[in-house]
């Protein structure tokens, strides 16, 4: 299972969680992949200890996302 795979699954029964994705790939790529319009962070790889702690508390911070409509 891909990460967005396991994030919507998860989503599905915690809508109020946050996401915060970690990749090597570049951003366009991971976008192609699903992750775009999620209201998930992205963090590329190589990042610094400073850079995730910035990252995860962005996301914990972020308000709660709305409840993505259900797929036809």
């Amino acid at each position: 299972m891909s990460g967005p795979e396991v994030a919507e699954r998860l989503l599905e029964r915690r809508p109020e969680l946050r996401v915060l994705y970690v990749s090597g790939y570049a951003a366009d790529v991971v976008a192609r992949r699903g992750v775009g319009g999620t209201g998930a962070r992205l963090l590329d790889k190589p990042f610094t200890t400073q850079a995730l702690l910035r990252e995860v508390r962005t996301a914990l911070d972020a308000p709660v996302p709305s409840p993505q409509p259900e797929r036809a």
